[in-house]
């Protein structure tokens, strides 16, 4: 597959600070508890939200609604994906008429629906309608509770500039669309995306980033919706630790599902036994001890344990200790490290320096070699993330690794991981030296946050021992 380049990380400063500007611009009615409605044709629409839009043509609202009939998980995110059945031109003054089947992510609990897309125009505008192929005992809870549902790209009316966006729906029976603050929400959502989506084509602005570079997407959400169906709910309802479980989870579920998806695209061409690791700055080793269920050998360091540690099974390897990145050389196939902090630049050198080593490096906060916190200044049309995505990239190059780059399905904005699993033919070892040496001279490691606290409270200590003078 083609490899992400760095210039799809870039933006266009002007077109970026229009569409910032027109964004800044919404401003929404809603109707959910009044009910308002419109004549569409013959039938009659109740409308649940409005929005003011500047020079919006057709052409920009219809490219969104066919990426939208073609990717149905942007707007139904329970959806794994659309299937096209049949496509035509519409008749009675239907500019088309797509038939899908929606495909869920929970195939074993959820229904597969059938649904006709059809876009239609009159003199009051243009409409595209999404019609459920059930009765309505039949639709899905993922699904609006609707007989049919539409956006809509309404003309100006007179004496106006702006056109109007508009989602309308014909409902079961009277409030059904808007019964709960669940439902009241996704169509809120709904319409803010429709104005950001329809604003975006109108500037002609270009998607930034590639999704599923490395992995395949079918191959990724089957994975990740079988760990998820094992392992998440158990750990969101009994996970130990104050940092906030639904992150931490559902991330790492995340990251070990396209993990194990990457190692097993590689066995097809490589050795069938499964690959070993190491994950460097494990934290609550939750991604060891995913990998490590599903089969793999590997196991984890940090500076410090975690309460969670102990309810892990026993073959779930989790070291506390203190790396000193510039002496440790594993005998793994991959290094992995995942938000590492400070040892994050060092991961594609620690690699480059076992023979036998892959790296995949998810990057979060700077850090220089020495383990101190780099000063970064964002580049023109880059973030500060990216120019540091940039530096561990060239660390990698100068080790002689030709480096791949994926941007995760996690619920981060630090979500690139940067991988490295095949070489240069150059040889690279005097750079690595280099490298290493630099790096031994100045790094310092970080001081455990268990001795920190432990600083604190003799601190504490010794000023509520000292006698008080002040009379």
């Amino acid at each position: 597959m083609a490899q992400c380049t760095p210039a799809a990380e870039e933006t266009d400063t002007a077109t970026e600070a229009l569409r910032l500007a027109a964004f800044a611009k919404y401003k929404p009615e809603f109707f959910m508890e009044d009910v308002k409605e419109m004549q569409v044709a013959e039938a009659r629409w109740r409308v649940l939200a409005l929005v003011d839009i500047i020079e919006a043509q057709d052409k920009h609202f219809l490219s969104v609604i066919e990426k939208w009939t073609h990717a149905a998980e942007i707007i139904i995110p329970p959806v794994e994906k659309a299937a096209i059945l049949d496509s035509h031109v519409g008749n009675k003054g239907a500019i088309s008429h797509i038939r899908r089947a929606l495909i869920p992510k929970r195939k074993n609990k959820d229904l597969v629906l059938e649904e006709d897309v059809v876009v239609c125009k009159d003199s009051t505008g243009i409409y595209a309608q999404f019609i459920p192929q059930v009765d309505s005992s039949g639709i899905p809870f993922y699904y609006p509770q609707v007989h049919s549902f539409a956006f809509a790209l309404l003309n100006p009316q007179v004496g106006c500039v702006a056109s109007k966006l508009a989602i309308l729906v014909s409902e079961l029976h009277p409030g059904s669309a808007v019964a709960t603050k669940k439902q009241q929400s996704v169509w809120r959502d709904l319409l803010k995306k429709l104005y950001k989506w329809t604003v975006t084509e109108r500037f002609g602005y270009q998607k930034h980033i590639v999704l599923d570079v490395v992995v395949s997407y079918d191959h990724y959400i089957a994975k990740y919706q079988m760990l998820k169906s094992k392992y998440a709910l158990k750990w969101v309802e009994s996970w130990p630790e104050q940092t906030d479980p639904r992150k931490f989870v559902y991330e790492d579920v995340s990251i070990a599902s396209w993990l194990i998806c990457l190692w097993e695209q590689d066995s097809s061409t490589r050795s069938t036994a499964k690959p070993t690791f190491v994950d460097l700055g494990c934290g609550n080793g939750f991604l060891v001890y995913l990998l490590t269920s599903e089969g793999y050998l590997g196991y984890g360091i940090d500076q410090c344990s975690r309460k969670i540690w102990t309810q892990y099974d026993c073959k779930v390897d989790l070291r506390a200790q203190t790396l000193e990145p510039y002496q440790y050389i594993p005998d793994v196939d991959w290094v992995i490290g995942n938000h590492a902090d400070e040892l994050a630049p060092w991961v594609p050198i620690i690699a480059a320096r076992s023979t036998m080593s892959n790296f995949v490096v998810i990057p979060c906060c700077p850090h220089e070699l020495s383990g101190k916190k780099m000063p970064l200044k964002a580049a023109a049309g880059q973030s500060k993330y990216h120019t540091y995505v940039k530096y561990i990239k060239e660390l990698a190059e100068q080790c002689g690794f030709i480096t791949e780059q994926e941007y995760l399905r996690i619920p981060s904005t630090k979500n690139v991981a940067i991988l490295g699993r095949k070489r240069s033919a150059v040889d690279c070892q005097d750079q690595i030296n280099i490298l290493v040496e630099s790096g031994q001279r100045e790094f310092i490691a970080r001081i455990p946050d268990s001795v920190k606290n432990e600083l604190r409270l003799a601190k504490a200590q010794l000023r509520a021992s000292r006698p008080n003078t002040a009379e």
